[in-house]
């Protein structure tokens, strides 16, 4: 449970002088950027969510009517960012201990990131956690209370950034499997980008490698699943060709990360929930059934059949002929009869995915 207060500075102040378009009020989804910002911090449980207003605040207000958040308008937006910080944090409510300063621009930020961040500020005693993303620092930092003062006085050049590089010794970065707290919209082909990027419903491919670094993923396990995404996304590039619709995203995210919580009893199961607190449901959905399946002869090939049919053609990290791994597995369980009829049952199942398959692309 939660037990420090959180309040985040989200700024929405400047001119969006490199955008061809105003930052706060570019779409994303159904929801502008101001609106999803707030949205991320709302759903992430912050205690105290400030937002700086300056340029064209008057057009953004109809957009944050009724919406639980202290505003503040930024007469001096015109003289930098830091200005619209300082603003801001002359907001915080006495009761806040850490902060975020989160920049409209950068708007894409998942809730479970920001959980992850307050998570670690419980558990950590650095006055400032940096959100990473491969080794880069991204946004939104978490800054502790104490810093309130020594920014709203601070004098020197360099804004936020330099200010905090003083206190490097305070500072601790949290590797987050998020690329969005690097993706900002400071050009339209950024902008572009993150409208991409939004559209998936799944980790994208550096995402998915930032995944494997969090959970430590054994090298062997590594070379498994990447061999199960090139099979997986071979039978998928051939349905393709043959009308078939399949989400490429999900399906290479759920062979890449099907086994992460190899090590642990029912692992399927665990892997799926693990996805799913990362706020990508379908693909934890597949993941908790590439082990046991229910397949529909006569339906529609799905992302989670494929998945377990490429599961079973790939044993460690080469390809194996069904039949023949089928033989090979119920030889080392013979003893076992209950497990031979768990084997049985889930390699009649990849058959007849299989045989679905070769129909569909005959």
């Amino acid at each position: 449970m939660k037990k420090n207060k959180i309040g985040v500075i989200i700024i929405a102040a400047g001119y969006s002088s490199r955008m061809d378009g105003f930052k706060p009020l570019l779409k994303l989804g159904n929801q502008t950027a101001i609106e999803r910002v707030i949205a991320t911090h709302q759903l992430a449980g912050v205690d105290q969510i400030i937002l700086v207003l300056g340029h064209r605040a008057d057009e953004i207000s109809p957009y944050i009517k009724n919406k639980p958040l202290d505003l503040v308008i930024n007469e001096k937006f015109a003289e930098g960012m830091y200005t619209s910080i300082v603003k801001g944090i002359t907001q915080l409510d006495e009761a806040v201990d850490a902060f975020f300063i989160h920049p409209v621009d950068i708007p894409l930020v998942k809730p479970e990131t920001v959980k992850y961040l307050m998570e670690a500020s419980e558990k950590t005693n650095r006055g400032i956690i940096y959100p990473c993303f491969l080794g880069e620092r991204g946004h939104p930092p978490l800054i502790q209370k104490k810093y309130q003062n020594l920014i709203q006085k601070n004098k020197m050049d360099g804004g936020l950034k330099r200010l905090l590089a003083l206190y490097e010794a305070d500072a601790v970065d949290l590797p987050l499997t998020d690329e969005a707290i690097l993706m900002d919209m400071d050009t339209r082909s950024d902008y572009e980008a993150l409208l991409t990027y939004d559209d998936l419903r799944a980790p994208n491919l550096c995402e998915c490698y930032a995944i494997w670094d969090k959970f430590k993923l054994p090298e062997n396990i590594r070379r498994h699943c990447a061999k199960v995404k090139q099979t997986a996304m071979r039978l998928a590039s051939q349905l393709i060709e043959k009308g078939v619709s399949l989400d490429l995203a999900v399906l290479r995210a759920a062979a890449l990360l099907h086994d992460l919580a190899k090590t642990k009893k029912n692992h399927a199961h665990h892997g799926g929930e693990l996805l799913r607190e990362m706020g990508y449901p379908t693909v934890g959905d597949i993941i908790a059934n590439h082990m046991d399946i229910v397949v529909g002869p006569d339906q529609a090939i799905t992302e989670s059949e494929i998945l377990y049919l490429a599961d079973k053609l790939v044993k460690n990290d080469q390809m194996m002929d069904l039949e023949t791994r089928k033989i090979q597995t119920l030889n080392f369980y013979k003893d076992n009869p209950i497990v031979n009829a768990k084997i049985t049952k889930r390699y009649q199942n990849a058959e007849l995915i299989l045989h679905k398959i070769n129909r569909m692309i005959a």
